[in-house]
């Protein structure tokens, strides 16, 4: 059975920026409260305008709501964000987990290498923990595996983003095998403290750009939920769109879209 209340908080800095909405009654605005920390609540309603979910049918046109944050809170460090009802019941917005990062931070952006190994194991092993996986199934050998299999194998791209030694996020290109060559498919990864800082979209960067001054990649492929509107504005403006028939050779996910991206011309 489908969520009756669904939304997205789509930025944190410098106010908690998104969606939701009653699918019950999707024209009629949402009010719930926003806790941080466990002490300081915010009550909002969102009926602000966002024709913007109306357009990819995922509710009326005034959904959104903006909660301006103190600026104490952004110390760069950790915080709970807890959302919840006007009748008390928990608000779960769609990849949203807490506790996040609030202030500045600086990522670092390069290529991951078999040195980074350890801290590529941390980073899968604390992805696994966030997806309710197993995260013993992440050995040393599968690390030095995984790592060969994308770049030293295959040819892909394994990028990686750290905040001072600690390793947050990586961006891949798996390249197809034989006539696919010339096909990538990307994987994208952030973790979930660190997101909504902008990460992601310098990870994509670096490696669309790894991807078109290599010389031997024509298309680029990535999949994504149709309501995940900020990840679909993000990979719009750096020149990805809409495709309905993707290669064989890309998985997508029941309900999740095909986006194409090409080195020479990002018209598609």
């Amino acid at each position: 059975m489908a969520k009756r209340f669904t939304g997205y908080v789509e930025t944190v800095e410098p106010a908690l920026v998104g969606w939701v909405v009653d699918r019950e009654r999707p024209h009629q605005p949402v009010r719930f409260t926003a806790t941080i920390d466990h002490t300081s609540t915010f009550a909002t309603v969102a009926n602000l305008s966002r024709p913007d979910v109306a357009a990819a049918g995922q509710g009326g046109p005034d959904c959104g709501f903006a909660i301006a944050l103190p600026p104490e809170l952004f110390d760069g460090q950790a915080h709970d964000i807890d959302f919840a009802l006007s009748n008390g019941r928990k608000l779960a917005f769609t990849a949203w987990r807490s506790p996040v990062v609030l202030g500045p931070v600086t990522a670092g952006i390069r290529p991951i290498t078999a040195a980074d190994r350890d801290a590529l194991a941390d980073l899968l092993r604390q992805t696994h923990l966030e997806n309710g996986l197993e995260p013993d199934a992440i050995t040393d050998k599968h690390v030095a595996d995984w790592i060969g299999s994308l770049v030293d194998d295959a040819g892909g791209l394994l990028i990686g983003a750290r905040v001072g030694s600690r390793l947050v996020g990586y961006c891949l290109l798996e390249r197809g095998r034989d006539a696919a060559s010339a096909i990538g498919s990307v994987g994208l990864t952030v973790l979930t403290h660190y997101r909504r800082k902008g990460i992601g979209q310098q990870l994509m960067r670096a490696l669309l750009a790894a991807a078109r001054d290599g010389g031997e990649i024509e298309q680029v492929w990535l999949a994504v939920e149709p309501g995940n509107l900020p990840a679909r504005r993000i990979y719009e403006k750096l020149g990805f769109v809409h495709r309905v028939e993707p290669p064989s050779s890309l998985f997508v996910p029941a309900r999740y879209i095909a986006m194409l991206w090409r080195p020479e011309r990002s018209d598609g």
